[in-house]
């Protein structure tokens, strides 16, 4: 059980729930913490989030007690990551849907989040096109 969350938290139905909800996050958290801020400073609060993510998901493959199959799963997906730069770009799909789902339900929005929103989605939408085209996947060949 723990295996299959461990290797399913990132990607399909689960990894788009959470980018809709990091997405969402940064938007309730910028307005209170930033007033005003503007787009190029949630440009970088975004840029910084993602840094954060990589950087805790680095930390957590190192103290997770996980099985050598997850582990080597987990080394197939950074390799990809590392070789097709659509791989990760693809993921910003979900957060713009989640930075204009907040700016839709939040009461003090600005432009920024249509901006970045927007952006995220159709660089996101770009890159998933340029993935599908190279006809990878995300599990290695043999399913291990």
């Amino acid at each position: 059980m723990i295996e299959r969350v461990l290797l399913n938290l990132d990607v399909g139905l689960s990894g788009a729930i959470l980018r809709v909800a990091l997405g969402a996050a940064l938007v309730f958290a910028l307005h209170p913490l930033v007033p005003g801020v503007g787009l190029a400073a949630s440009a970088v609060s975004l840029a910084v989030m993602l840094f954060g993510l990589k950087a805790f998901a680095a930390v957590a493959r190192k103290v997770l007690p996980a099985t050598p199959a997850v582990r080597a799963r987990w080394e197939w997906r950074r390799n990809l990551a590392r070789n097709y730069d659509s791989y990760q770009w693809r993921k910003l799909v979900w957060l713009g849907v989640g930075i204009l789902a907040a700016a839709g339900a939040s009461r003090q929005q600005g432009a920024w989040e249509i901006s970045l929103g927007t952006a995220c989605i159709l660089s996101g939408a770009i890159a998933e096109v340029a993935w599908r085209r190279k006809g990878l996947t995300t599990v290695p060949p043999g399913g291990g």
